[in-house]
């Protein structure tokens, strides 16, 4: 992945986040708090992350983890399956703050050695997402209590709106400088 495609994907996610939070806040509360259980969502992020995560584990060379990468993977594999069985409490939410660090990895290796300082836009938002991960990822439930936070007023699911809509157009006008 280059620098620009990593900024277009970051700015599309947070202009998704804008459309659900600042123009659909109503519409898509259910849907959010609905998320946070919901088995389909969890198959889908943590079973994807999870593929993409083993899929990396079996990328590893010799130096990094060579000798027993395949028992690495059997046992990734393993926890990532009995996750489904015995984890299965706001799995979705953990699932997506997988992909928002393998995702963030990506990001973070493409504006890597790159010579424009207006990377440095996509380097924080990054940075800000990974940290929110680690945290949302080690304590699932705050998720869920920051949704009850949000929608208890309209008008603070929309101030979030527009700030991912702030971080889109950050992304998108940083990009003009990478020329």
């Amino acid at each position: 992945m280059n620098l620009y495609t990593s900024t277009l994907l970051l700015s599309a996610i947070s202009a998704a986040l804008f459309v659900i939070f600042g123009i659909y806040t109503q519409k898509c509360k259910p849907m959010m708090m609905a998320f946070l259980r919901s088995t389909k969502a969890a198959v889908v992020f943590f079973g994807g992350s999870a593929l993409w995560f083993l899929y990396l584990l079996s990328q590893l060379g010799e130096a990094d983890f060579g000798q027993i990468r395949h028992l690495l993977i059997a046992v990734f594999a393993i926890a990532g399956f009995l996750a489904f069985f015995y984890l299965n409490d706001f799995l979705s939410v953990r699932g997506v703050c997988v992909l928002i660090l393998l995702l963030g990895r990506q990001f973070l290796d493409s504006a890597f050695m790159q010579e424009p300082a207006s990377r440095l836009v996509l380097v924080t938002q990054t940075y800000i997402w990974i940290c929110i991960a680690l945290y949302m990822g080690a304590l699932p439930y705050r998720m869920r209590d920051f949704f009850e936070y949000i929608y208890e007023k309209p008008l603070r699911a929309k101030i979030l709106g527009y700030i991912f809509l702030a971080c889109a157009l950050s992304l998108l006008f940083s990009m003009i400088f990478y020329a």
